[in-house]
């Protein structure tokens, strides 16, 4: 696991590129402040009615992005730099899936299908796209054996399983061979980058 100043330092900078590319796409996408939208708002109203008070933190502990829009919480300036960076890459798919599939779709898969809570496995597979790069962003700003702590993999479990998503997949070896599936993979695709020379070095 990397020091905390060094990975904080390396993820300042490259949270820095990742907000310049935001803005520099053909369709720019806008990080902005979740209480200051009505329709966020409401929606967090709705999911404390709708989880029995089990999500009580959708406006100040989550972030959710809507079409090329990313919505954080008012805190959100200041969390430390590898937090927002491996957050704000987590959000950039879910960015990647609107522009597949569209709204229409997006709608249908991430809140109708097949179930809106309980057996929820369109958006449950739509979330570990998106889980699958918080672990990668974690393994190579903090290390590959941050990706592996066993805190982590119990929260990503914890979020599938519980009300956080409205219980969309209630079946924790299944999440957890997901998680164990896509370490393989990381840990592959850095020991390659590792074993790859860098251009000035060639």
């Amino acid at each position: 696991m990397k020091p905390a100043h060094i990975a904080d330092r390396r993820a300042r900078e490259e949270l820095a590129r990742l907000l310049e590319r935001f803005a520099g796409r053909p369709r720019p996408i806008q990080v902005v402040k979740k209480s200051e939208y009505w329709h966020q708002r409401a929606a967090g109203a709705a999911l404390w009615a709708v989880t029995f008070g089990g999500q009580n933190k959708y406006l100040t502990h989550y972030v959710t992005t809507l079409g090329h829009t990313i919505y954080v919480p008012d805190d959100f300036d200041d969390w430390v730099p590898t937090r927002s960076l491996e957050i704000l890459r987590h959000e950039a798919v879910h960015v990647a899936q609107f522009e597949r599939y569209g709204w229409i779709l997006m709608v249908l898969f991430y809140g109708i299908l097949p179930l809106p809570m309980g057996l929820s496995w369109f958006r449950a597979r739509l979330e570990w796209e998106a889980y699958e790069e918080t672990l990668r962003a974690v393994a190579e700003i903090e290390g590959l054996a941050a990706a592996r702590a066993p805190a982590l993999r119990a929260e990503i479990v914890r979020r599938f399983t519980g009300p956080d998503y409205g219980w969309m997949w209630p079946f924790p070896r299944t999440v957890e061979r997901w998680i164990d599936e896509a370490l393989v993979k990381i840990e592959g695709e850095l020991a390659r980058k590792a074993s790859t020379p860098s251009p000035e070095k060639r």
